[in-house]
């Protein structure tokens, strides 16, 4: 079998030094997939600017958890503040959300999608993992069939049957204080196993934009540094590590 990685970058359109940041990666570097945030306001400029990239795969980042829903507020009132605005991380909510509202934003951030793009993502996976709860795994997993879209992993996946389209591997920090580093990238590149590895990362300019609206900042700008780079490409290719996105295609796993 070969070595395959999805080297996928989170949090496209969340501004535009992020945007940046991620099409810089794919030119120079290694990023080969990202995921957009299609509730948030967007620019044509940004979109052109990614479609442009016919090797770079575009998911969606399903979202819930920043900014203000696709959805009237009114239809989704158990995932909003009184001021129309998504409530926080699903530990923080309290009383969680209704299930069926959960599948009526997804599935309307989908439909955005299309809209902006013309076509489907090429994958899904949620902002802030948040397909780890099992309530929003459940709405994860109906959008995901209902589509027929290959998904990020999730933990949940170790002790379920649901059959999703996924990679073998999954590699990434869910932490600020987690990103990528060279040598800890470097290693496990060398020791990469057979089959396909997503690697989630998130570069990105640590401007005044971004501070305001993610604690994530500094590590950022060190995975673009690093992610953005030609000799890190050439790397990868001298370790026989094949670079691709989750819309070209790989086995259903469970």
């Amino acid at each position: 079998m070969k070595r395959i990685a999805i080297i996928n970058a989170d949090d496209c359109n969340l501004t535009p030094g992020v945007t940046d940041a991620i099409l810089k990666c794919h030119d120079q570097g290694v990023v080969s997939s990202t995921t957009w945030l299609a509730n948030l306001p967007f620019s044509d400029n940004a979109v052109r600017a990614v479609l442009k990239r016919k090797g770079l795969g575009v998911g969606i980042h399903l979202n819930v958890t920043l900014g203000s829903p696709v959805s009237p507020a009114t239809k989704v009132k158990s995932l909003v503040e009184p001021d129309g605005r998504f409530k926080k991380l699903p530990r923080q909510m309290g009383k969680l959300p209704a299930l069926n509202e959960v599948i009526f934003e997804y599935t309307a951030q989908i439909e955005k999608f299309k809209q902006i793009f013309g076509c489907l993502p090429t994958h899904l996976d949620t902002h802030h993992q948040v397909h780890d709860h099992p309530l929003f795994f459940k709405a994860f997993t109906r959008i995901a069939s209902r589509y027929d879209l290959p998904v990020r992993r999730s933990c949940l996946m170790l002790s379920r049957k649901e059959k999703l389209k996924t990679t073998d591997f999954f590699f990434g920090n869910f932490t600020p204080a987690g990103y990528w580093r060279k040598n800890p990238f470097e290693t496990l590149i060398r020791n990469l196993p057979e089959g396909i590895s997503e690697f989630m990362c998130h570069p990105g300019y640590n401007d005044k934009k971004l501070r305001a609206v993610s604690s994530f900042t500094s590590g950022r700008k060190e995975e673009m540094q690093l992610l953005s780079s030609r000799r890190l490409r050439d790397f990868l290719k001298e370790q026989e590590v094949e670079l691709k996105h989750f819309g070209l295609g790989y086995p259903q796993k469970k």
